[in-house]
């Protein structure tokens, strides 16, 4: 077994051959440690590539499998991946991790979204994935600044396991983004892991996260998009959600902000709404036991004003929209805040 993940990470050095043709190198010959002993000539026959290097001279197997024991950088080779990712059309051949999986008997969420996340985002984000904490769901996603960051921060505040898939190498000397690196540290020692099928010391190009996206989407039963603007890599994992029969959740947002136009289009095509982690644990199959819940009493203007609410809006906005004078609103605004209602952030109001 040992042998078989030296040479694969040896041919995973040269980067010009890519998933796709590791995999033919690999069923032709039935195994990388074979094919590693086979001619340059043969091998640039069988993938259909004229320019490639004669990387038997320049790349020595047992040194870089001694990088990575010294990193604490497994290998697991396809074979031995989840089910639901290995089931893909294209899986990698092979990935390198820090950390540990979780069992993947647990039911694995993708959760993606824009890197310039809102107030509203990063909040709606932070109670959702929370609200899963109780069900022991594990939280998948990419590592990025923006929504992918706050999902792997609001698991681990809430003691879940959570798997960062990066568009770059392990080591700490490339990892992407450079300024989440203590986190991806963190996401390890908590149970969870960061991976990658890129190799140790390779930087991340703009082909990589696309390319990424799709072991998001096959680690994952459903994808969860918080925030996306009309283009954006989160609907990249989307669409390979949707190619892989997984469920898509997406959240609502306003029509006026650019973040949501992507959700909202999801949801136009197909995609549940999804308001409350309750929402995402129906979807998901799991049975909730629910309690009747206390009413909350709210006069008659409080219940104007949670009415209005249907997106978030500045207190300007509000008053306009009630057309009420700013002096019985902003008492009222108070209390609701108090209670929890609602909540005002980032010059913002929304309903809690």
């Amino acid at each position: 077994m040992e042998t078989e993940k030296i040479y694969a990470n040896a041919f995973n050095q040269a980067q010009e051959i890519g998933p796709i043709r590791l995999k033919k190198i690999c069923e032709y010959y039935g195994g990388f440690a074979v094919a590693w002993k086979a001619p340059i000539s043969e091998i640039k026959n069988i993938i259909n590539l004229k320019e490639l290097e004669d990387f038997h001279k320049k790349i020595d197997p047992e040194a870089e499998f001694s990088i990575l024991e010294k990193e604490r950088i497994k290998i697991i080779l396809k074979k031995d991946f989840p089910r639901l990712l290995k089931e893909t059309p294209f899986p990698p051949e092979l990935i390198y991790m820090k950390g540990n999986l979780p069992d993947e008997n647990l039911i694995h969420l993708g959760v993606v979204g824009t890197r310039r996340c809102s107030t509203y985002g990063k909040e709606a984000c932070e109670k959702i994935v929370s609200e899963l904490a109780e069900y022991k769901i594990v939280i998948v996603s990419g590592l990025a600044i923006g929504i992918d960051m706050i999902s792997h921060k609001t698991a681990i505040s809430n003691n879940m396991k959570t798997i960062a898939v990066l568009g770059s190498g392990l080591s700490d000397e490339v990892l992407y983004p450079r300024q989440n690196l203590r986190l991806s540290q963190e996401i390890a020692e908590k149970g969870g892991c960061v991976i990658s099928e890129y190799p140790y010391a390779m930087k991340a190009a703009l082909h990589t996260f696309p390319q990424r996206n799709r072991i998001i989407a096959g680690l994952s039963k459903g994808i969860f998009v918080v925030e996306a603007p009309e283009k954006s890599g989160a609907l990249i994992t989307a669409n390979f959600a949707v190619d892989y029969n997984r469920d898509v959740f997406a959240l609502p947002g306003s029509i006026f902000s650019e973040n949501s136009k992507g959700t909202n289009n999801l949801i136009k095509t197909g995609a549940a709404p999804v308001t409350s982690g309750e929402d995402i644990l129906r979807l998901l199959g799991f049975e909730i036991e629910t309690a009747e819940k206390e009413k909350i009493a709210l006069s008659s203007l409080e219940e104007k004003i949670v009415s209005a609410l249907i997106e978030p809006m500045t207190r300007d906005e509000l008053i306009r929209k009630l057309g009420l004078p700013a002096k019985e609103i902003n008492p009222a605004l108070s209390i609701l805040e108090i209670r929890g209602i609602i909540k005002e952030s980032g010059g913002e109001i929304f309903r809690m």
